[in-house]
């Protein structure tokens, strides 16, 4: 419960209660302060969280109505930035309003003519910020002769040529999750051990099967390479094709067996509750693979999925304002059980991160072992514990778990910012090799297998 001091020395405590329209409204405890106090005037100046299920796209993390998996279709601030919204604008109309509205310099370093773009890499050949003035200086927008968009005439006499296209895909909603690399998720329990995501390992080799490997595991967060061969060397060309094998304290490609070589748990013999990778990173890896390529004189060690998204938004529906905490409480973490290392994130983050343009869940970061301390005031404590209770619950209920046995020959992959996974203890001697590809190299690969050329142009240079 937040508690300053007025002017006066005196304490003031702010609260959060329903109010008779079932929002949360701010209540304050004066004990013997002055009103008219700077801290007085300030807190009631404070907007009011609406966080109760009625009302939640005014939460302060600003989800979809319907809930964290849900994208928005368009935000506010980019709407009010738009030109054209639809396809009923005509060429007439749109050259009328840019004369108006549109900033010079906008519009010249998104011309895509040879001159001011190149067009081999799709790179800016220009500085708007170091031409001349009239350079970027609007003399006059006319419909081009083709009705198909504006011609755009510059003081200096450079002409640009925009189609209509490109003012209403600046602000669509497809465009927008084109450039995410957004596919709709589709949630899971452990159900999914009917009939797993899985793909064949020559699909994968031949080109386009890659596509459909990374819609996969965008959809569901995890997918099987099957009938591949056991060995590293396969592994690591699978891989290296999806993008570059991130290097990090524990090697690149790796290939080890549970003899503590490095100093963490994944390399024992003990068993791992649900868990993602590398929460003591700024940006923890955005897809992970295991290849168990062999198990000798011993048995157990099953792993464990869990959909992390699934289970955020099981807690959303269950307790908004547990879900709305861990989504704004930020949580330290660490690695530093290795000689010569000791690696932070560069702040505390949240359990859930939310993508800033579409509004929903990106990323579910949950690590007992790795945690640190928790990034609140002493008096909230209780309430995150409370909040993160209830999530771990959730994670542990085995209706949520997905259990399996690795095999050689078939590889798991999947997305490290939504899929939890753990492991069963085990006795014998287990090879395993894999390995990270950072999310950015993920969602590109993505991206290039599953959008046309057009797609992947009108999201990213002129976006």
């Amino acid at each position: 419960m937040p508690i300053a001091k007025c002017s006066s020395g005196a304490s003031l405590r702010s609260i959060w209660r329903p109010n008779s329209q079932h929002k949360l409204a701010r209540f304050t405890s004066l004990s013997g302060c002055n009103r008219g106090s700077p801290q007085i005037r300030w807190l009631a100046s404070q907007a009011m969280p609406q966080r109760t299920p009625m009302n939640r796209r005014e939460s302060t993390i600003g989800l979809h109505p319907d809930g964290p998996l849900i994208p928005f279709s368009r935000l506010p601030h980019q709407a009010a930035a738009s030109f054209v919204t639809s396809g009923d604008t005509d060429a007439q109309d749109l050259a009328k309003r840019l004369n108006i509205q549109a900033d010079g310099r906008w519009l010249r370093e998104i011309c895509s003519c040879a001159e001011c773009r190149n067009q081999d890499t799709a790179q800016r050949n220009i500085n708007v910020f170091k031409m001349d003035r009239k350079s970027s200086a609007i003399r006059q927008v006319l419909p081009a002769t083709n009705g198909q968009g504006v011609e755009v005439a510059f003081e200096d006499g450079h002409v640009s040529f925009f189609p209509i296209e490109a003012f209403i895909g600046r602000t669509a909603a497809q465009t927008q999750e084109n450039r995410a690399g957004f596919a709709s998720v589709k949630p899971w329990s452990a159900g999914i051990a009917n009939n797993p995501p899985t793909v064949k390992h020559v699909d994968v080799k031949s080109g386009s099967g890659m596509g459909g490997l990374m819609r996969l595991i965008r959809e569901y967060g995890f997918a099987f390479i099957d009938q591949m061969p056991a060995t590293p060397e396969a592994s690591e060309d699978l891989l290296r094709s999806i993008g570059p094998i991130r290097d990090t304290h524990y090697g690149a490609f790796y290939d080890f067996t549970s003899d503590l070589s490095s100093k963490d748990t994944a390399y024992t013999a003990e068993a791992l509750e649900p868990h993602t990778d590398n929460t003591y990173f700024t940006e923890p890896a955005g897809l992970q693979a295991l290849h168990m390529l062999s198990h000798t004189g011993g048995s157990g060690g099953e792993s464990s999925l869990v959909d992390g998204f699934a289970a955020a938004d099981q807690l959303y529906r269950q307790d908004p304002q547990a879900y709305e905490i861990l989504s704004t409480t930020g949580v330290h973490a660490h690695a530093s059980g290795n000689d010569g290392v000791n690696i932070q994130p560069s702040q505390a983050i949240p359990t859930f991160v939310h993508d800033q343009t579409l509004g929903m869940l990106q990323q579910v970061r949950w690590n007992n072992a790795d945690r640190g301390g928790v990034a609140t005031a002493f008096e909230n404590l209780k309430q995150w514990y409370d909040a993160a209770a209830q999530f771990d619950e959730i994670l542990s209920n085995v209706k949520n778990q997905y259990w399996f046995q690795l095999q050689p020959g078939k590889m798991l992959l999947f997305d490290n910012w939504r899929v939890l996974h753990g492991r069963a203890a085990f006795t014998g001697k287990r090879r395993m090799c894999g390995g990270y590809i950072n999310r950015d190299d993920f969602i590109s690969k993505y991206r290039t297998t599953n959008l046309s050329k057009n797609e992947l142009s009108s999201s990213t240079v002129t976006g």
